[in-house]
């Protein structure tokens, strides 16, 4: 299994998805600020996650995975994206046939009317809401490129 934590700061999940696709998987886990993905590499340094955790610096309009994923999550996140077009665009490019996005926004930053946006967003860029699970203090969204 493959996935991508966009946005995942000093990788919080990244380090637990690492734990969670085991030896044969891959989490990439990407970010605009380096001194993140610095505090990452320190965390991982000598352990197995060496291997299975590969640290992306990314561009303000440009997330460089080669792969196809299978799992995509962008944890409080999506609202600081100044072009979500062409961002939901590369994640839905990004993403495996069968693959799945789970996008959770917080309600003290998002309003609902903005989630919504965000969402038809998602939607023009060729995904489907599957679900909407419900996350304390957050809107979220389950995406995916086929039902």
């Amino acid at each position: 299994m493959k996935v991508l934590d966009v946005g995942c700061g000093p990788g919080f999940f990244s380090i637990e998805m690492a734990k969670m696709v085991g030896n044969k998987g891959k989490v990439y886990a990407a970010d605009l600020q380096q001194a993140m993905l610095d505090k990452i590499k320190a965390k991982i340094k000598g352990t197995e996650f060496e291997n299975r955790l590969t640290l992306i610096k990314c561009e303000q309009d440009k997330i460089e995975v080669t792969d196809k994923v299978d799992f995509i999550l962008a944890f409080y996140m999506v609202h600081e994206v100044p072009d979500k077009s062409t961002f939901f665009k590369t994640l839905f490019n990004t993403l495996d046939e069968k693959g799945r996005f789970l996008i959770i926004e917080p309600k003290f930053h998002v309003n609902e009317k903005a989630f919504i946006e965000t969402m038809l967003k998602a939607k023009l860029a060729g995904f489907k809401i599957t679900a909407a699970p419900k996350y304390l203090l957050s809107y979220s969204a389950i995406l995916s490129k086929n039902n």
